[in-house]
Protein backbone atom coordinates (compact mmCIF):
# COMPACT_ATOMS: atom_id res chain seq x y z
CA UNK A 1 0.00 0.00 0.00
CA UNK A 2 1.40 3.50 -0.93
CA UNK A 3 1.07 6.25 1.27
CA UNK A 4 -2.14 7.69 -1.15
CA UNK A 5 -3.61 4.34 0.06
CA UNK A 6 -2.32 5.01 3.33
CA UNK A 7 -3.86 8.11 3.77
CA UNK A 8 -7.27 7.23 2.13
CA UNK A 9 -7.97 4.71 4.08
CA UNK A 10 -7.07 5.58 7.94
CA UNK A 11 -9.79 8.83 6.64
CA UNK A 12 -12.10 6.36 5.88
CA UNK A 13 -11.44 4.20 9.38
CA UNK A 14 -11.55 7.56 11.18
CA UNK A 15 -14.82 8.93 9.50
CA UNK A 16 -16.87 8.48 12.62
CA UNK A 17 -14.54 10.24 14.82
CA UNK A 18 -14.02 13.55 12.65
CA UNK A 19 -16.09 16.68 14.56
CA UNK A 20 -16.47 18.53 11.18
CA UNK A 21 -17.85 16.10 8.41
CA UNK A 22 -17.31 19.14 5.68
CA UNK A 23 -13.36 19.10 6.77
CA UNK A 24 -13.42 15.31 6.54
CA UNK A 25 -15.56 14.86 3.02
CA UNK A 26 -12.67 17.50 1.65
CA UNK A 27 -9.40 15.82 2.79
CA UNK A 28 -10.92 12.34 1.48
CA UNK A 29 -11.65 14.10 -1.99
CA UNK A 30 -7.96 15.60 -1.83
CA UNK A 31 -6.61 12.36 -1.05
CA UNK A 32 -8.67 10.51 -3.82
CA UNK A 33 -7.35 13.03 -6.49
CA UNK A 34 -4.10 12.60 -6.13
CA UNK A 35 -4.25 9.14 -5.81
CA UNK A 36 -5.59 9.48 -9.54
CA UNK A 37 -2.95 11.77 -10.86
CA UNK A 38 -1.07 10.08 -13.81
CA UNK A 39 2.64 11.57 -14.34
CA UNK A 40 2.82 14.28 -17.18
CA UNK A 41 6.70 13.22 -17.59
CA UNK A 42 9.47 10.91 -16.65
CA UNK A 43 13.10 11.91 -15.56
CA UNK A 44 16.37 10.24 -14.61
CA UNK A 45 19.25 10.99 -12.94
CA UNK A 46 22.29 12.51 -14.97
CA UNK A 47 25.27 10.46 -14.65
CA UNK A 48 28.37 9.83 -16.71
CA UNK A 49 29.15 6.38 -18.90
CA UNK A 50 30.64 5.12 -16.10
CA UNK A 51 27.12 5.33 -13.72
CA UNK A 52 28.55 8.32 -11.44
CA UNK A 53 25.60 10.47 -10.68
CA UNK A 54 26.24 14.13 -11.55
CA UNK A 55 23.83 16.91 -10.75
CA UNK A 56 20.46 17.49 -12.46
CA UNK A 57 18.35 15.24 -14.72
CA UNK A 58 16.92 13.93 -17.73
CA UNK A 59 13.87 13.33 -19.59
CA UNK A 60 13.52 10.02 -20.56
CA UNK A 61 10.47 6.80 -20.97
CA UNK A 62 8.46 5.44 -18.47
CA UNK A 63 10.31 2.05 -18.60
CA UNK A 64 14.31 3.19 -18.29
CA UNK A 65 15.83 1.89 -15.10
CA UNK A 66 15.58 4.27 -11.91
CA UNK A 67 12.96 6.23 -14.15
CA UNK A 68 11.35 8.81 -11.52
CA UNK A 69 7.68 10.28 -12.38
CA UNK A 70 6.68 13.67 -12.60
CA UNK A 71 3.31 14.80 -11.69
CA UNK A 72 1.28 18.50 -11.66
CA UNK A 73 -0.17 19.13 -8.31
CA UNK A 74 -1.70 22.70 -9.15
CA UNK A 75 -1.89 24.02 -12.66
CA UNK A 76 -1.43 28.17 -12.54
CA UNK A 77 -3.22 30.12 -15.40
CA UNK A 78 -1.78 33.95 -15.67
Amino acid sequence: MNRIDTIIDALEKAKDGWQCFDEYEKALAAARELQALKPVAWVGRRTTSEGRVLDGFLTCDSDEYGAIPVYILDEVTK
